[in-house]
């Protein structure tokens, strides 16, 4: 069966370079079927310094989430972000990668509502071919 998910990407260290770079690694990977546009963010919060591009791109897989994070958070290292730990998700980074959503089709992880404004916002701006 093959597995549709929404990634997330991130990033407010170099993002043009590093949301280009996530995507072409993450590409040899996966096939990517679609991505919104990068939408740009101001920092949030007191710990950031610099303003967030974020993109969603819709992939599928054979893989498993499990596999398919491993996969991205070496992505992430090879990019320069710092290795997991707790206090990472508070500093500026120059990508992050998450999956958003798993779904059994394309129809149904572009529908999927999701958590975070920033993504919401770029779901709705979205303007996706309905052919899926």
């Amino acid at each position: 069966m093959m597995n549709y998910y929404l990634i997330g990407l991130g990033s407010n260290i170099q993002p043009e370079r590093n949301i280009t770079m996530a995507r072409k690694e993450i590409a040899q990977h996966v096939d990517i079927l679609n991505h919104s546009p990068v939408l740009i963010n101001p920092p949030c919060g007191h710990t950031f310094q610099f303003t967030f591009h974020n993109q969603i791109l819709l992939i599928h897989s054979l893989q498993t989430a499990t596999d398919l994070k491993a996969v991205f958070e070496a992505i992430e290292v090879r990019l320069g972000r710092e290795a997991k730990c707790p206090e990472r998700r508070f500093k500026d980074r120059p990508i992050d990668i998450d999956i958003l959503t798993q779904a059994n089709t394309a129809k149904d992880a572009l529908s999927t509502a999701l958590k975070e404004t920033y993504n919401q916002t770029i779901m709705q701006d979205w303007k996706i071919a309905t052919a899926y």
